[in-house]
């Protein structure tokens, strides 16, 4: 991912195995201006917090917000040719998910 993601979050699955996550941080132009802030959780694969298999993101609670990698508040670009699910939570006692949007555009290439 690229651009402003404050407050996103991405699951990548884990194995028994070694694990070894590479990213590249800036770039020549923005490592000096940039600041990162990454956090790195672990979750047991018996946890409720455990994302299923294949989302990318999870979201949980009964309100929320779910917003693309770089939205940035509709000032980032869309990132393209991504790969990635987002995944919601039925929460305990509900039986319906309501969506509502100000603006929703989508375009096939």
């Amino acid at each position: 991912i690229c651009g402003t993601n404050t407050g996103q979050h991405m699951y990548v699955p884990a194995s028994d195995q070694c694990n070894i996550l590479n990213g590249n941080i800036g770039s020549a132009s923005t490592a000096a201006t940039s600041a990162f802030t990454i956090k790195v959780t672990q979750i047991e694969c018996t946890s409720k917090r455990a994302a299923p298999s294949g989302c990318t993101q999870y979201f949980t609670g009964d309100s929320g917000t779910i917003e693309t990698y770089n939205y940035n508040s509709g000032n980032g670009v869309l990132l393209a040719n991504q790969d990635y699910s987002a995944c919601i939570r039925t929460e305990r006692t509900y039986c319906a998910i309501c969506y509502w949007s100000t603006s929703f555009k989508m375009s096939v290439p």
